[in-house]
């Protein structure tokens, strides 16, 4: 009796043990992904003027604090940059307008710093277009003001890494 009444204790302190290991919580759904449009569109150039047509600017758009944005265009090499909202609910749609900008002007002065071969002054090209640099992504063909953003798009994996992509024209 006493050899039962110790196999018991043993058996329910194992799995006290095991349960307290095990994550039995179920797995995260990954989010769908979410489009944010730029009405009239995003020039990069002009981030202000973007806020001020955008509606609800203070709304948050993406309800996560860290998230990876991926510059991709007019890029050799896309950037991959981590950001973060600066306050604890996410990013609103003007915080979001502001980081992109910031991080797209700081992509394409990271190009000029790391290039060997410098873009060509608009006044002295042959042709229209931005010559193609050998910096550290290898910009091509359109200089920072010409870019204009009409939408961006988020997602968020089982991980929980965000990841911002962005749609972008000339």
């Amino acid at each position: 009796m006493l050899a039962s009444i110790w196999f018991v204790g043993l058996a329910v302190a194992m799995v006290w043990y095991w349960l307290s290991r095990v994550d039995v919580a179920p797995p995260q759904v990954v989010a769908m992904a979410t489009r944010i449009a730029f009405p009239g569109g995003l020039s990069v150039r002009d981030p202000a003027g973007t806020i001020e047509r955008l509606g609800d600017p203070d709304l948050i758009a993406i309800p996560h604090v860290h998230a990876v944005l991926v510059i991709d265009y007019p890029l050799t090499v896309p950037a991959t940059i981590e950001v973060t909202a600066s306050i604890e609910h996410g990013f609103t749609r003007a915080e979001l307008v502001k980081t992109i900008c910031e991080e797209y002007e700081n992509v394409y002065e990271t190009e000029e710093a790391t290039a060997a071969t410098k873009p060509i002054a608009k006044d002295e090209r042959s042709v229209q277009r931005r010559n193609r640099t050998d910096g550290l992504y290898g910009i091509w063909g359109y200089d920072l003001e010409e870019l204009v953003i009409t939408a961006m798009r988020w997602t968020c994996d089982a991980r929980g890494l965000v990841r911002i992509e962005l749609h972008v024209v000339t």
